[in-house]
């Protein structure tokens, strides 16, 4: 098994040294580096949401198709507390109010174990709700006024109710169909999906959105470091690219530390291995998997915010998008294994951003050297362009092209390991 692992490995990395040269020779390593680098912060985010994925499906073999819509949500969250309501009579502030009513009651009962009565549960999670809906709804900015709290306090807070939104949905939507056959589950999951976004639609409404520029840190303003000049390049990187990598390594080195090293952690990869046997030895399964659910969506909430910040507009359906993306990132990297959804995030985003270099591949040497032979010529590459469209259109089918790739010839992932088969 290790032989194998090996050799998948230098395949791997003998294909990815033949791109490597190829756009080297074709375009220096200055254009490589900088697209390199444009795909670092890109993946990260993708392997930071794909990890999501993997927790839940090692726990509960469960494809959470509703993972994208809590990174959605995310960064609407941060949002809100920006930007003020439309108008004076906006139904958005009651209807905001009355979502985070609901995720911090059923968060608060998930969270108060099953050691006190259902009855004592309900109420003090009901109390806690009212108190923070409360408290939240005089928090949102008033019509024509300003912020009321500092970005990164709600910044804080919408990761917070990112994390509650996770539990929630497993407590309402997935632990009743726990023991019920896979394709059940798994059609909750994309009806839920739906239904979050047009939640979100009802609510912020369809329109593209950006982060006010007036409420935003300059800490993420277009500033750019420096790095090195390769040739006439000059390989820069901003800072909040910079800072979107530094994040993502970070929590993922701390998320692996918690599963490896804490009790909880172990006890994650017990019910992982099995839960039948995890709940005969006092292991509370129930309980694990909403803190699966609690830290996916604490990840995607935390990168959400910095992913619009980026310039990406925020819409209902921007989860969507990105969650296929941290999808094809988890089963490239063999699901339900963290370490690799985080390798395969990064190589999904790297090949998503070297995908529009191709915009231009009429200036190519090699295109040249093609025309010489008579392979291709200029005027035939632009008809093809005008009737299919520039390779960037097709940013998301690369990345999936690749991860079809990658599985039809190691069908459990980079990573993944094959099931045993039980009697």
């Amino acid at each position: 098994m290790k032989s194998s692992a090996w050799k998948t490995t230098g395949v791997w990395l003998c294909l990815f040294v033949v791109f490597t040269l190829f756009i080297v020779a074709n375009k220096g390593w200055g254009v490589f580096l900088n697209y390199f680098l444009l795909g670092l912060p890109q993946g990260a985010i993708i392997a930071a949401i794909a990890v999501g994925y993997s927790m839940v499906y090692g726990i509960i073999q469960l494809i959470n198709f509703a993972h994208g819509e809590v990174f959605m949500f995310s960064a609407y969250f941060l949002l809100m507390f920006l930007i003020p309501p439309d108008s004076p009579h906006s139904v958005a502030p009651r209807i905001i109010t009355a979502i985070v009513g609901l995720i911090i009651a059923v968060a608060v009962y998930s969270a108060l174990g099953e050691r006190r009565s259902p009855r004592w549960r309900g109420l003090i999670a009901l109390v806690i709700a009212c108190v923070v809906a409360i408290a939240n709804y005089r928090l949102l900015p008033a019509w024509g006024g300003k912020p009321v709290i500092p970005f990164f306090a709600a910044y804080g807070l919408a990761i917070v109710y990112a994390c509650c939104l996770g539990v929630t949905m497993d407590r309402l939507a997935y632990r009743p169909l726990r023991s019920s056959p896979r394709l059940i589950p798994l059609i909750t999951a994309i009806g839920l999906s739906l239904l979050l976004q047009n939640v979100a639609q009802v609510t912020w409404g369809s329109a593209s959105r950006f982060f006010p520029a007036s409420a935003t840190p300059t800490f993420f303003s277009g500033q750019r470091l420096a790095l090195a000049t390769v040739g006439d390049t000059r390989l820069e990187l901003s800072v909040l690219d910079a800072l979107i990598i530094l994040v993502a390594v970070l929590s993922m080195a701390i998320l692996q530390t918690f599963v490896l090293r804490t009790r909880m952690g172990k006890a994650m990869r017990a019910c992982a291995q099995d839960r039948v046997t995890a709940s005969l030895m006092g292991i509370r399964v129930d309980t694990v998997v909403a803190l699966a659910f609690a830290i996916g969506a604490g990840l995607a909430g935390l990168v959400a915010p910095l992913y619009v910040l980026r310039g990406t507009p925020l819409y209902p359906q921007m989860g969507y998008i990105v969650g296929i993306l941290a999808f094809a990132s988890a089963v490239l990297g063999g699901i339900g294994n963290l370490t690799g959804a985080m390798i395969g995030g990064m190589i999904i985003g790297i090949i998503y951003s070297f995908v529009p270099l191709f915009d231009a591949f009429d200036t190519f040497p090699i295109f040249h050297t093609l025309e010489e032979w008579g392979w291709v010529t200029s005027s035939g590459f632009q008809q093809f362009v005008a009737a299919f469209g520039r390779p960037s259109q097709y940013q998301l089918g690369v990345a999936y092209a690749f991860m079809i790739l990658v599985i039809v010839f190691k069908p459990t992932g980079l990573l993944g390991k094959a099931a045993a088969k039980r009697a």
